[in-house]
């Protein structure tokens, strides 16, 4: 059981009211669950915020409500789009005397010689893990040790982590929780060559023309001397 608690009290503010209730310092919460009427209460900001940023779904905190106390479990938190701020909480209060399903967080351990000694690229295909449990033995998180991983192409399943005391895992055994793959070759990066468009083609051909017709114009200036110079060399004669 988590030594976390959080003191709260009903509120009678809702709506437009909870503006006023925000600007005060407050943050407006509502606590529900199995045989609790759905109670809106409102906690002090200060501490909340540091409680709930470092809450998991799996994490059950003591949550005082003037004079009665519930084990509780944070199960939405609504924040500001832009500023990040906490807005709302929703608690749900669990039956201590039955089995709840709850999401854990599965936390890495360990070191894999596949990723050591053979450049092995760990990947992760789980993130948490839904289990049954009684409130009593619920976890904050689940260790996974990835020192079995001596090969490229080794997996632990579900099967293969080792669960605390009095919690059953739900999903499928064999569903594989982290594996070690081969890093991808660097592929040879080849630069396509770019085509001419048909517009640019014709440009080009243009442009050519227009270079060999300037040119053959600059040789023929170059020849009019000497051409007319025969020509009135051959009248004389005459």
């Amino acid at each position: 059981m988590s030594d976390i608690k959080l003191q709260a009290k009903t509120r009678s503010a809702v709506g437009r009211g909870l503006f006023a209730l925000r600007s005060s310092g407050k943050i407006p919460a509502v606590l529900y669950g199995p045989g609790v009427d759905a109670t809106p209460i409102e906690l002090e900001a200060k501490k909340t915020v540091q409680v709930l940023n470092s809450l998991t779904g799996s994490t059950l905190v003591r949550l005082n409500v003037e004079k009665k106390s519930y084990s509780v479990l944070l199960r939405d938190v609504q924040r500001d789009s832009i500023s990040r701020t906490i807005l709302h909480a929703d608690f749900y209060a669990v039956p201590t005397d039955r089995e709840i399903r709850v999401r854990v967080p599965l936390q890495i351990t360990g070191e894999s010689a596949a990723v050591r000694d053979f450049g092995g690229t760990l990947v992760h295909t789980l993130s948490d893990l839904e289990v049954e449990c009684l409130p009593k033995n619920l976890v904050s998180e689940i260790t996974v040790d990835i020192e079995p991983l001596r090969e490229i192409g080794d997996s632990i399943p579900i099967k293969d982590i080792v669960l605390p005391p009095g919690i059953r895992a739900l999903a499928d055994p064999e569903e594989t929780v982290v594996t070690v793959t081969a890093q991808m070759a660097e592929e040879e990066v080849v630069v396509p060559e770019v085509a001419a468009v048909p517009g640019e083609v014709e440009v080009i051909e243009k442009g050519k023309k227009l270079e060999e017709g300037m040119e053959e114009e600059k040789a023929e200036e170059g020849q009019e001397p000497a051409a007319k110079d025969a020509k009135e060399s051959e009248d004389h004669k005459k």
